[in-house]
């Protein structure tokens, strides 16, 4: 048997072996149920990002296991994006190659938000996706850049954070200066007049932008630090972040203080993803600061272990999943009256129509929620689920009328 076949048996082998990885990631993340930021992107309800990627979501709705199938989906594009990795690595040698892929794969960020169904891997995803082309010998299209662009801020807001990057792939390109201003200037124009006609998008601006307005300095930077560290399990951020700077590159400079100042600005943890980009943008650019391969893989993976030994996993459903199954499972029609706070996970587990608890839609209930008191209940024919850690009323029987108005549902 040639090398050249036993080459293409252990590609196809490692693509197994990765795909394995990220299947086992997503069960994980499908046993608690779906949160409420991944429940909007499921239902596709319009906020906080852009259509695209939400819709593509809501698109598989009819298929039975549709959370499963795009937890499936998004963690094989995070893990499988090793080969991208290693692609922008082939002009290092065959040990920080290696030590870069193995960088990609034991980071934090990506151990734990393979298989989420959120819209920072993506993002990241399409980051890496322009550094590969930063870092590209060959010229690109300028369409398919401007494409690329366009499908990256309609993706995610946060694309904007790779501007610089964006800028100098265009700016580059052998065409026309008004065709770059072009390329450059109406995927930016796109997104804002999406906005200005979204007011539920300029909410989540504004609800973002403030935040951390009540936070004092030292624990907003407390906070971006511990993102930074976390993303890259310490080893890679700290390579990574030297790297980006001892290149010089302003460009690369200017994507991780923007990243930097996003965190500073509207924290989320799952956003420590957008700096993995950065970090494998800078051993690319300066891979003279990655010496002593072997030992700076061997901390990164022990790293990566210890976070996992400290971080509260979970192997339990949420409440929302355990009580919905229960709630689905009655035949009578009706609606789901919630008493208290809840968030869209519970639309997306409810095969019924959801409204906020009022004593005067208890006649049209099938279900009643209490997540705090539900005044009125006993004046009709519930009955209370006794294995369930909420408080949970099903009724015995109603003759239903569908209300004029609903919380959207699945």
């Amino acid at each position: 048997m040639s090398s050249v076949t036993l080459s293409r048996i252990g590609r196809i082998l490692l693509v197994i072996f990765l795909e394995g990885i990220a299947v086992l990631l997503a069960l994980y993340q499908g046993l608690s149920g779906v949160y409420t930021d991944e429940a909007k992107y499921l239902l596709n309800i319009p906020y906080p990002h852009p259509p695209l990627a939400r819709s593509l979501f809501h698109a598989m709705e009819f298929l039975p296991q549709q959370e499963l199938l795009v937890r499936i989906v998004l963690a094989t594009l995070l893990i499988q994006a090793v080969w991208l990795v290693g692609s922008l690595a082939r002009n290092l040698s065959i040990e920080k190659r290696v030590t870069l892929c193995g960088f990609w794969l034991f980071s934090g960020a990506v151990l734990f938000q393979a298989g989420t169904i959120m819209m920072a891997p993506l993002t990241a995803l399409q980051g890496l996706l322009f550094v590969w082309l930063y870092f590209r010998e060959e010229n690109v299209s300028l369409g398919w850049i401007a494409l690329m662009w366009l499908a990256s801020l309609f993706t995610a807001y946060q694309a904007i954070l790779y501007l610089p990057i964006v800028f100098v792939l265009i700016w580059r390109s052998p065409e026309s200066f008004l065709k770059k201003v072009i390329a450059f200037c109406i995927p930016l124009l796109l997104v804002v007049l999406y906005v200005l006609t979204n007011p539920l998008a300029i909410a989540s601006f504004t609800s973002a932008g403030g935040q951390n307005a009540a936070l004092s300095l030292g624990t907003i930077a407390k906070q971006a630090f511990s993102s930074w560290l976390f993303a890259g399990s310490a080893v890679f951020s700290v390579v990574g972040t030297v790297a980006v700077f001892r290149s010089k590159k302003r460009e690369l400079i200017g994507s991780f203080l923007l990243v930097a100042l996003f965190l500073c600005v509207s924290f989320r943890a799952y956003y420590s993803i957008l700096f993995l980009p950065l970090f494998v943008a800078g051993v690319i650019a300066h891979s003279e600061t990655l010496k002593r391969e072997s030992l700076f893989l061997a901390l990164h993976i022990l790293a990566a272990v210890y976070i996992f030994s400290v971080a509260s996993l979970q192997f339990y459903e949420n409440t929302a999943r355990t009580v919905m199954r229960t709630v689905n499972q009655s035949s009578q029609e009706g609606v789901v009256l919630i008493a208290g706070g809840f968030g869209h996970q519970w639309q997306y587990e409810s095969t019924s129509p959801i409204f906020r608890y009022r004593p005067a839609l208890l006649s049209k209930a099938k279900a009643v929620v209490c997540l705090e008191e539900c005044p009125g209940i006993d004046r009709y024919a519930f009955y209370q689920v006794s294995n369930l850690a909420q408080e949970v009323w099903i009724r015995q029987h109603i003759p239903y009328t569908t209300p004029q108005t609903s919380v959207r549902h699945r």
